[in-house]
Formats: C-alpha cells, sequence, structure tokens
C-alpha cells in the first residue's frame, strides 16, 4: 500500500487525547481474532506523551534498545512515535513466549525481523497500537490493522473499496457505514499484511473483495476474494472465484481491528 493511500490525519480537534506513559497489556480480546496459539499485546494512548520533538526522541531513546532505536533515529518524530508503540506492544507479546529482550529491527522494506520460527504483525494509529505473535507450526502468517472508526472519510471511499464493496454499505444503517468503510479498510490492510510476508507482493485496494455479509457489529467474522491470481494462492494456479479466506473484527473505544492468519507455506 502507497502511504498515500492511507487514511489522513485529523484536525487537533478530532485527535483522541494520549495517555502519557502508556504501557502495553496482553488482550486475550485481540487474540481471539486469530487462531488458538496466537498471543496479542496492545497500548491504549501514547507512551511518549504531549507530542515535542524532544521529549518524544528522549523518551523513545529510554524505551527502545540501542539498535532499535538507530535504525530510526533520523526518521521524523511521526514515525519514531509510531515505532515505539509498535514495539512496545512486539516486545510485550514475545515476553509471553518467553522471548525476553529480543531486537526487533526493520528490514529494508520495514517489515519486522522476527525470532526465527515466529509469524507476527503490528499496527498502529493514532493513539492505539497492538501487535500479535504466534509460534510458526502452529499458527500461518498473520495480518493485523487498525483504524479509528472515521478516519476513512467518504471522499476515500472510492479509492478503497469496490463497487461491489461500496454495495454492501447500503445495507448497513446509514449511522454505522463509517464503520463498514473503516472494517473494509482494515480488512483489507489485514490480508495485505499477511501475505505480503509470505510472498512479498505489493497489492492496491482493487486486488481483493471484502465480503462482510457475516459481519455484525460490534464483532464478527470478513471473507477476502481475491479479484485475480495472487501468489498467495500458490503455484495449483487456483483462480480468483474458487479461493477466499476468512479474518475476524471487533469494535473497540472507536476503533476497528481486523485480524487474519493465512497458511504459512506457499506450495
Amino acid at each position: 500500500m502507497t502511504p498515500s493511500r492511507v487514511p489522513q490525519p485529523r484536525t487537533p480537534a478530532d485527535r483522541v487525547a494520549p495517555a502519557p506513559g502508556a504501557a502495553a497489556q496482553l488482550s486475550a480480546p485481540l487474540a481471539a481474532l486469530f487462531p488458538p496459539g496466537v498471543l496479542a499485546a496492545e497500548l491504549q494512548g501514547d507512551p511518549l506523551g504531549q507530542p515535542d520533538d524532544a521529549r518524544t526522541l528522549t523518551r523513545a531513546r529510554e524505551l527502545l534498545n540501542d539498535a532499535e532505536w538507530h535504525s530510526i533515529a533520523e526518521c521524523s518524530a511521526a514515525r519514531i512515535r509510531d515505532f515505539t508503540a509498535g514495539r512496545l506492544c512486539a516486545h510485550r507479546a514475545l515476553q509471553g513466549l518467553g522471548i525476553d529482550g529480543f531486537t526487533l529491527l526493520p528490514a529494508p522494506d520495514r517489515q519486522p525481523c522476527w525470532p526465527e520460527g515466529i509469524s507476527g504483525s503490528i499496527t498502529h494509529t493514532e493513539a492505539y497500537a497492538a501487535a500479535v505473535i504466534g509460534r510458526l507450526g502452529r499458527v500461518g502468517s498473520l495480518g493485523l490493522d487498525c483504524e479509528r472508526i472515521g478516519a476513512v472519510a467518504q471522499p476515500l471511499w472510492d479509492q478503497i473499496c469496490t463497487p461491489a464493496e461500496l454495495g454492501q454499505f447500503v445495507h448497513w444503517p446509514a449511522a454505522d457505514r463509517d464503520r463498514a468503510a473503516t472494517l473494509c479498510f482494515v480488512a483489507k490492510e489485514a490480508f495485505y499484511k499477511a501475505q505480503f510476508a509470505l510472498c512479498a507482493e505489493l497489492l492496491e485496494f482493487d486486488a481483493v473483495r471484502i465480503d462482510l455479509r457475516e459481519a455484525s457489529l460490534p464483532e464478527g467474522a470478513f471473507r477476502v476474494h481475491p479479484l485475480r491470481t495472487l501468489r498467495v494462492q500458490g503455484a495449483a494456479g487456483e483462480r480468483a472465484p474458487s479461493l477466499a479466506w476468512t479474518g475476524r473484527f471487533r469494535c473497540h473505544a472507536g476503533y476497528v481491528s481486523a485480524g487474519i492468519a493465512l497458511p504459512a507455506r506457499i506450495e
């Protein structure tokens, strides 16, 4: 996904008030979006406190280990803030598997370099971050995404959604269509993360269609249907109508989170 296609920052009046010093905690509801064997951690608020470039850098350097800090030290304050929140969640989840003190560096494509034998995914948005992990062999390739309800503004719907997806929105109550659009966005992002970890294929929003017919608020399931042959479909060459993947979502505290697990190996 290209950065210009994601929801744009809100005005100060729309921002969620940060909770300075927020800590990552294990989350059973978030882990429930995935098969058994997945651990999840989330962080609500902002671990770096109020936006201030100097204090942001100082606090981030305290929370990250040296190698993680040096991997982002030249980045913008916003990137450092997101990176730190996501790493705190990942570290907390890894601790749940008995992996403590691991240096989670970004690859050149910015994907996290997880410990050997571990599958994982990180998401961060305004005043919220989360990570999920599991051991390969118990779980497949994981994809997690979250966004604030309303951040996917209606002018973006035509860019993010296929005509078939837009047609589903009319069956939702008018007050819930922002949720439907946000769900469509995070479901695609979660799928794209999981498949990118397997085959490094960059996809646009029109590569898949999200079926929301099984979705019901505040949580439920969605289906991902490929609209063209994808590398993640494997060498068997299955065509778009013959394959779909199921993920799950939850609405919580003004956000929608979506998760999906794909088989860990492409045949």
